[in-house]
């Protein structure tokens, strides 16, 4: 089998000076403090702006709760920063502006940080956003959304980053790595340039994935080889040594400051258990349906596993989505020619970064004799837009099973988090419950803020729009989570939300376990955390609290279509 050889890369690396492990009180409260101002700098802190200083930049691997925000405003002063941009998610937006007015009362917040969403800069009419700004540094705030270098803001963001290589550079994230190391290599270049403790290049760093990563199969696994030399000690699990050395050396490389150093302990418990329940039996013939036939229970045929998936979980809770009606074949065949292609084109290109940018490049004469692939586009995109706008699609739920709303109305009479990722099971949650919805950028229907929500009451809440960035451990400490993520990077700033510091109450997350992919999701978070605090030594919910689930021989025993029996 193929193993991982010694490089002028990897010798670099080894080479690379390494934090002292002691860990020291930096008293730079008094330094960065208004006249006016009274707070103290956490250590965790003062070590990050610290190191952000010297290094001038930072990769910042920090948990929930541990003042982000402070760091984001200060790291421009601390940098002397003459055009600073900070990036974070749009529902971040108006929260980090009304927490900067607050901090710079006591803190020398530089008033020239310009604020914006990777959600503005991955627009189209954004493309030259950056180079007409020009930052002398960026600070990526929630820094995971660059971590897909397929994603229009991601290219945008790299190709700034190419054309101006000095430009300073600090990343905050709680969740440093959902699968692989690709997901945050070329964050960690950006911040630390010839001292980041990862290869400079990306052919290197997928050799070094493949024998690091937990995804990895029998048949594209690399044997560690080389990589043991960044061992401490030898195990006799070459894969085991290889991450944990690799993680030691990322965590204790200057400029990488992660929460195990001097981080805020958070002292509530926390508690995760499974929650079984019985469904009716249309239910498990839907299922059956479903598995033996690949059809939704209308008879709609699904092409993909991952339409299996996507409407298995829908089942689960009662429903699932169709669109009434069906899309025509003169419809859906030209989008799916046309889409199937742009993926194809954007997979391989460094010019184009979403599929508008690259539809508007096809419709232009002047761009396709610049790059003569696009011409390729041009029938495909003719037939699509012929048909595009006369169809338009209506999902829709179908309910044939109130099972599981029931479960959850009961769990709402105390209060409490409902966490859900469907539109159409919280709105109907909402009705039978008469509590709160909050969906997009944390707003009910009434437009009320899901910081504003009664503590007193449960809520329903989108995943998507509130996993990041709330702080909610003030008012709730019960979580019911009704179609569990497989990614343990999105169960780590779930759980979060709750359990993090300032939270005075044992936090309980309750999670529905209603078919296969339940408990699949399930078992690859699970693998996914063992991995992560393998490999960068981030320490997941998952693996901390308190466990109660059955064991796969358990659930391998449970017969009926919604087990895959």
């Amino acid at each position: 089998m193929r193993e991982i050889r010694e490089t002028p890369e990897l010798r670099r690396i080894l080479t690379l000076p390494r934090r002292t492990p002691r860990f020291e009180r930096l008293e730079l409260s008094e330094l960065l403090r208004t006249p006016a101002g009274t707070m103290q700098l956490r250590p965790l802190q003062a070590l990050a702006l610290k190191e952000i200083w010297e290094c001038s930049g930072g990769f910042l691997p920090l948990d929930v709760g541990e003042g982000k925000t402070l760091i984001s405003l200060l790291a421009a002063y601390v940098l002397s920063a003459k055009s600073p941009l900070l990036l974070l998610p749009a529902h971040l937006i108006q929260k980090t502006a009304r927490e900067r007015d607050e901090l710079s009362r006591h803190w020398l917040i530089p008033t020239s940080i310009r604020l914006m969403s990777y959600q503005m800069l991955g627009l189209v009419q954004s493309a030259a956003e950056l180079d007409v700004y020009e930052p002398d540094l960026i600070i990526a705030d929630e820094s995971q959304k660059l971590k897909n270098r397929d994603a229009a803001v991601t290219k945008r963001v790299e190709k700034y980053m190419k054309k101006h290589p000095t430009t300073k550079f600090v990343a905050m994230t709680g969740t440093i790595m959902r699968k692989s190391l690709r997901d945050f290599a070329h964050i960690v270049r950006w911040c630390l340039k010839d001292k980041a403790p990862i290869p400079t290049s990306d052919a290197e760093v997928d050799e070094w994935a493949l024998a690091l990563d937990e995804t990895n199969d029998e048949f594209t696994r690399l044997q560690p080889g080389a990589l043991l030399k960044l061992a401490v000690k030898r195990t006799g699990d070459d894969v085991l040594d290889a991450r944990q050395g690799f993680r030691d050396r990322l965590r204790q490389t200057p400029g990488i400051v992660c929460s195990a150093e001097g981080g805020t302990e958070v002292k509530a418990g926390l508690r995760i258990v499974a929650l079984r329940y019985d469904v009716k039996p249309i239910t498990n013939e839907h299922f059956r349906t479903l598995r033996e036939e690949w059809t939704t229970p209308d008879g709609w045929e699904l092409m993909e596993a991952v339409d299996l998936w996507r409407h298995a979980k829908e089942l689960a809770l009662g429903f699932h989505s169709i669109w009434d009606p069906r899309p025509p074949l003169w419809w859906s065949q030209p989008r799916s020619a046309w889409f199937k292609w742009v993926r194809d084109v954007l997979s391989r290109s460094r010019t184009f970064d979403s599929p508008l940018h690259l539809e508007l490049a096809v419709r232009d004469e002047d761009v396709r004799k610049k790059f003569p692939r696009l011409a390729e586009g041009v029938p495909l995109l003719e037939a699509w837009r012929a048909v595009r706008d006369r169809f338009v699609p209506n999902p829709v739920p179908v309910w044939h099973d109130d099972s599981a709303l029931r479960v959850a109305a009961k769990w709402m009479a105390r209060p409490g988090i409902i966490w859900t990722e469907h539109v159409a099971f919280a709105e109907r949650l909402s009705q039978l419950s008469g509590c709160k919805y909050y969906g997009a950028k944390g707003l009910a229907a009434d437009g009320s803020f899901v910081d504003d929500g009664d503590p007193k009451r449960a809520i329903i809440v989108s995943v998507d729009a509130n996993r990041e960035g709330r702080n909610l451990q003030k008012k709730w400490h019960r979580n019911l989570v009704v179609s569990p993520e497989e990614g343990a990077d999105k169960w780590q700033q779930l759980i979060g939300r709750t359990h993090r510091p300032g939270q005075s109450h044992d936090v309980t997350v309750d999670v529905f376990l209603g078919c296969a992919e339940h408990a699949r999701a399930w078992s690859k978070a699970v693998a996914g955390a063992e991995s992560i605090r393998d490999t960068v030594g981030s320490e997941s919910k998952l693996l901390a609290g308190d466990i109660t689930w059955p064991d796969e021989d358990d659930i391998a025993s449970w017969s009926g279509p919604r087990w895959g029996k």
